[in-house]
């Protein structure tokens, strides 16, 4: 699994718009929630140069707390599956739901 960010280069300060979460060969297991680091840094992903997989977006209401791992967030992969089927190869998280839901942490 790789994790890269699509980054605001437009203010003062680079910072992560949207995250994506490419699976491995094997695909994601969407039988359990995904736990992913949140804390970064995250290799930058250039927008021209975006992969041709099929994704998945990730509402907030997928994201899932981790009181266990504060650096981490988890991913409701079942109820993406739901939605999307088996199929999507990268998911699409907004840095600003994930920072909501680190917020509801503390």
């Amino acid at each position: 699994m790789q994790i890269k960010a699509l980054c605001d280069y437009y203010s003062d300060s680079v910072k992560p718009m949207k995250l994506v979460v490419q699976a491995d060969r094997g695909g994601f297991d969407w039988s359990q929630t995904l736990y992913i680091p949140v804390a970064g840094p995250f290799e930058p992903l250039d927008p021209y140069e975006l992969p041709e997989l099929t994704s998945a977006s990730v509402l907030i209401s997928d994201l899932v707390r981790r009181e266990r791992e504060p650096g981490e967030i988890g991913i409701n992969m079942p109820a993406i599956a739901e939605r999307h089927g088996l199929d999507p190869e990268q998911l699409w998280i907004e840095m600003d739901d994930v920072e909501e839901v680190m917020k509801l942490m503390w």
